[in-house]
């Protein structure tokens, strides 16, 4: 195991990898660790010979070839109360053949399907055989001529397929990405604009539009936003999916007040909830959400919008949808 630190931490609750990560394949891939591109000549990466699980329960991340490989990483994981969000990074490898037999209805282990936009990948590999568990996706974003729509299609697509959420973040090109891309697209006529979204043009003011784009999509569809389930032992699934709520409101305030944003006291009351292993529900129905660090008034009405509505959330809902003067 190796300890990591997301790229982007407030959408990605987790804090070790299954080493090596990602292992290259023959296709362009993502890797939502640091959300770049994993090249079909990128290096060799060599599983190590053993892998040392931590003792107490984490939130892990694995690729589906790497366990494939190390089943006995898996299994202590599980055994020790551990949640691991497996990236599907080969859509063929099914449940069985990382020995999860038949679903209980309380499986620790939630798939993830990671999406890139074209022109990296035309087509989405929906995950047949994970039906039956709680699965969802993360989409690559990059301002691409027409990724608005695309973007739109694709979420429609994966939550007609079954899944249950989908997560969005920026993909982070370097400028080796940038050359590679445009060389692909030689030939094809559409050379001009590619140049001009991936050199020329505010990638940041795309990125941000795309993002709310998801958001908002995801919201109509009934999809969850963050990834639910991600409780490891000793912390109640409901702390922890209001806690994932939490940092992804925080993100949304700094996008919608950037230097004003009371977005860092949302994630300092995420800090403290995550670990709760009570159900803070209960919590708020005995009027008792101020014993949690961090849950000032403010705070406390947030959270509660979050599970029925009304303010604070409505106005930071429409303060955020309708940056891109879309929506």
């Amino acid at each position: 195991m190796k300890r990591i630190e997301p790229a982007f931490p407030d959408l990605f609750p987790v804090t070790h990898v299954v080493r090596p990560g990602y292992l290259p394949v023959s296709s362009v891939s993502l890797d939502p660790i640091r959300m770049g591109i994993v090249w079909e000549d990128a290096p060799r990466r060599i599983l190590p010979a053993e892998t040392v699980v931590p003792r107490p329960p984490i939130c892990a991340m694995a690729f589906a070839r790497v366990i494939r490989k190390r089943l006995d990483a898996l299994e202590r994981l599980l055994e020790r109360g551990s949640s691991v969000l497996l990236v599907l990074d080969d859509p063929s490898i099914t449940p069985d053949d990382l020995g999860l037999g038949e679903h209980d209805g309380e499986s620790r282990v939630i798939a993830l399907v990671p999406v890139l936009p074209s022109p990296l990948s035309h087509t989405i590999q929906i995950p047949q055989s994970w039906s039956a568990r709680a699965w969802g996706a993360v989409l690559g974003l990059f301002p691409f001529p027409g990724a608005a729509a695309e973007l739109e299609r694709r979420i429609e697509r994966l939550h007609g397929a079954g899944a249950g959420f989908a997560v969005a973040a920026p993909l982070l090109l370097t400028p080796k990405d940038r050359h590679r891309i445009l060389d692909g697209v030689d030939g094809s006529g559409d050379e001009e604009q590619f140049e001009n979204c991936l050199f020329h043009a505010d990638v940041s003011r795309g990125l941000h539009a795309l993002e709310r784009r998801a958001g908002i999509v995801i919201h109509r569809l009934g999809m969850d936003p963050v990834i639910p389930n991600a409780a490891p032992a000793g912390s109640h699934p409901g702390a922890v999916k209001t806690a994932a709520l939490l940092r992804l409101w925080a993100r949304r305030l700094d996008q919608s007040y950037e230097e004003s944003s009371w977005g860092w006291r949302l994630r300092r009351a995420a800090s403290a909830l995550a670990p709760l292993s009570q159900d803070p529900r209960i919590l708020s129905e005995e009027d008792n959400l101020r014993v949690i660090p961090g849950f000032d008034p403010w705070v406390e009405a947030f959270t509660r919008a979050l599970w029925s509505g009304g303010e604070p959330l409505a106005s930071a809902w429409r303060r955020w949808a309708s940056l891109d003067g879309e929506h």
